[in-house]
């Protein structure tokens, strides 16, 4: 037979005996994907096991060869897992690697797992368990830095400060409101990694390379060895499927969007212009030049991060775009885009945990920010309007006492009542009390808004749901067919 390059034949290919010249050594390395998606291997492992098992109890395998073969792919990922065996070689892909390994060990045995299995439906149930797992690390991170923000927004629920609209003064709140804010952003985050998770959940082993097989299959078997609770509709549909790696990605790349404006906020406000903290020197770095410096250059790599994330969606939203039904090579192409999100989202995480707890409030300098702002206008006119004064008249009446007050270089509670009622001829003696910031943030008492109490409604509604997440990520077990190999029992017809 005709040798391929170094030394391999083309019948060495798991399609090779089609083909009688080698493969071109370019077209080789530029098809390999062994480089990156040696990461899926122990997935890969795992759905092997299961689909070798379902064939057993099916009878599509003789007990002889299924018990060689589970016995094999056990060694194989327990090995995989302590280190002691590293998936390099010749091999086109991990799937390619994997079989091959298993055959070196078990012989003419390991060729027929791969019996009513194709590498569509392999590389799809790898990649979706894969990514259900890594979602599940994400989710993780994302529960503790919830628990640091509602952490620190619980000792400054009386803490005051300007709350800004197009990054100017607008109206008081408290810091405690301001960091609670991040943290719904960070529970609509929490959501969508869930729903991109359950989403991943089904099982496409059984579809084949498009139209299913001709043996008698249990699809639902190998699902549920994998702890997965739903299988495919349509086999033309899920091994073309890449919508779960979409999703995936989409909600890492919003996560990154809403890191980047909390990353963004610590940057500004650990400025001297705005004073607002000061950042431990283990989350700060310094100036090669100007030995004076401390700079935020964590959270500011952390803005960055987003503009990876976002451009890792576009390019597979353009991967995907216009491909026809089924299977396409061009899904090699997804991986490294799905990896880097999925990293990326991790090491951000734990760059926004360390950054979050290196901060240090300054509430003396938020405090000084609540005057020369005029921050109270608006409860101005809102208590006008209580008077009877219809808003749009409010508005600009206030807008006139906001004029006086900028005159006169002061606040607006520092406005004697004479002046005031040269504009607003309604106010009453209390005026003065009514328009501090303190009283204002204690006033709106509204169903989400900065008073103590409201704050301490969101504190406890945060608590909950952080809660409800870490339980449901405690929950997460090993599939039963990784519990199998973990105590060798899966030979054992018991296997749940």
């Amino acid at each position: 037979m005709t040798e391929g390059p170094e030394g391999r034949a083309p019948g060495d290919a798991l399609w090779g005996g089609r083909f009688a010249v080698p493969v071109h050594p370019a077209i080789l390395e530029f098809t390999n994907s062994l480089p990156f998606d040696r990461r899926l291997v122990r997935h890969d492992l795992l759905a092997s096991l299961a689909h070798a098992r379902m064939l057993r109890e099916t009878e599509i395998l003789s007990t002889a060869d299924s018990n060689l073969i589970l016995s094999g792919l056990s060694e194989i990922l327990r090995e995989v897992e302590n280190g002691e065996l590293r998936v390099e070689g010749p091999d086109e892909d991990v799937h390619t690697w994997i079989e091959r390994t298993l055959v070196e060990r078990v012989g003419e045995a390991g060729k027929r797992l791969h019996t009513a299995r194709s590498r569509n439906d392999q590389t799809a149930i790898a990649l979706r368990l894969y990514v259900r797992e890594r979602l599940e690390d994400v989710l993780s991170g994302v529960a503790g830095l919830q628990r640091v923000l509602t952490g620190q927004a619980a000792s400054f629920r009386e803490t005051f400060l300007p709350g800004y609209t197009h990054l100017q003064r607008g109206q008081p709140v408290s810091l405690a409101h301001h960091l609670l804010a991040h943290v719904a952003s960070l529970a609509a985050d929490a959501e969508r990694l869930r729903a991109a998770h359950r989403l991943a959940g089904v099982s496409p082993l059984g579809a084949g390379a498009l139209a299913g097989t001709s043996f008698p299959i249990d699809p639902q078997r190998s699902a549920a060895l994998l702890g997965l609770d739903r299988t495919f509709a349509n086999s033309m549909h899920v091994v073309g499927d890449r919508d779960y790696v979409l999703d995936a990605a989409y909600a890492c790349a919003m996560l990154s969007v809403h890191l980047s404006r909390w990353a963004d906020e610590i940057v500004l406000w650990s400025t001297r212009e705005f004073g607002f903290i000061d950042l431990d020197d283990s989350v700060a770095q310094g100036s090669s030049i100007m030995p004076q410096k401390k700079n935020p250059e964590a959270a500011e790599i952390l803005r960055g991060k987003s503009a990876r994330a976002i451009g890792n969606v576009t390019s597979l939203l353009a991967l995907m775009k216009g491909l026809p039904l089924t299977f396409n090579s061009d899904f090699q192409e997804d991986k490294e885009r799905l990896f880097d999100s999925l990293d990326t989202a991790d090491w951000s995480l734990a760059a926004a945990i360390a950054i979050a707890r290196g901060v240090n409030y300054r509430t003396d300098a938020m405090e000084a920010a609540l005057a020369g702002g005029m921050l109270t206008a608006t409860e101005l006119a809102d208590y006008l309007v209580r008077g009877g004064v219809p808003f749009r008249t409010a508005h600009r009446e206030v807008g006139e006492a906001v004029r006086l007050a900028e005159e006169g270089g002061v606040e607006l509670w520092e406005l004697d009542l004479e002046t005031l009622r040269t504009c607003c001829p309604t106010v009453g003696d209390d005026m003065h009390e009514v328009l501090r910031p303190e009283a204002a943030v204690v006033a709106h008492d509204s169903p989400g808004g900065p008073a103590p109490g409201r704050v301490l409604d969101q504190l406890q509604t945060c608590d909950r749901e952080v809660a409800a997440l870490e339980t449901w990520l405690d929950g997460r077990t090993e599939p039963p067919i990784r519990r199998a190999h973990l105590e060798e029992r899966l030979l054992d017809a018991e296997v749940a």
